[in-house]
């Protein structure tokens, strides 16, 4: 089967953790996609179209990595689980791509953002405390985007959406890397690895706990 997954062998990051990306397609071709792999998705029907492609393009990533049938459940409060296996993952989507992480024995948060999003500069007082914008230059578009990354990432790892973005997430000094920006950051007690890798024009940063 001809596929859009960008990789097929999943990546690793921080050591256990896998991440895998599928680039978006129109809704009609994953739904078919999905139904040529046996995956279900009867109960996308009616659902808007971006609903659709991302459901279809999460559905099929899980296929590609578990090689076998797992049906994909949400907490209340929106995290993503499967049902009967004690997995831990995490997606990201955007406009272009979804982006699964996962780990076996510690707990995921998977960020993707295109690297030419401008906006992120206009809102750096929203994200960026005192002491990050010590090392983030006003102009550093790529720092900005990881930073943005870094933050949303474990927001996902902790669940926790009432989190301060300034004060309640405080990322380590870093400088992007033309290959594996690698860093720190500290939230409620405790400190997250991060790794932010650039692929098919997007930041992917994935965050755990040490």
């Amino acid at each position: 089967m001809e596929t859009s997954c960008q990789s097929i062998q999943p990546m690793s990051f921080l050591g256990e953790s896998r991440v895998m990306t599928w680039r978006l397609e129109e809704a009609p071709r994953l739904l078919a996609l999905c139904r040529e792999a046996g995956i279900p998705v009867d109960d996308l029907q009616g659902l808007p179209a971006k609903r659709q492609r991302e459901n279809a393009a999460e559905r099929l990533l899980l296929h590609n990595a578990f090689e076998q049938p797992v049906t994909l459940r949400h907490t209340e409060q929106g995290a993503p689980y499967i049902e009967g296996c004690d997995m831990n993952i995490s997606f990201s989507h955007t406009s272009q791509l979804v982006v699964m992480a996962w780990n076996k024995d510690l707990i995921v948060g998977i960020d993707a953002e295109q690297c030419d999003r401008q906006q992120v500069l206009k809102v750096r007082d929203k994200f960026l405390n005192a002491n990050e914008k010590q090392f983030i230059a006003v102009d550093d578009l790529a720092s900005h985007i990881i930073a943005w990354t870094a933050k949303e990432a474990i927001i996902k790892a902790t669940r926790n959406r009432a989190l301060d973005w300034t004060e309640g997430i405080v990322l380590d000094s870093f400088t992007p890397n033309p290959d594996d920006t690698l860093f720190t950051a500290r939230c409620q007690g405790v400190v997250y690895r991060l790794m932010c890798r650039l692929i098919d024009g997007h930041y992917l940063t994935l965050a755990v706990p040490l």
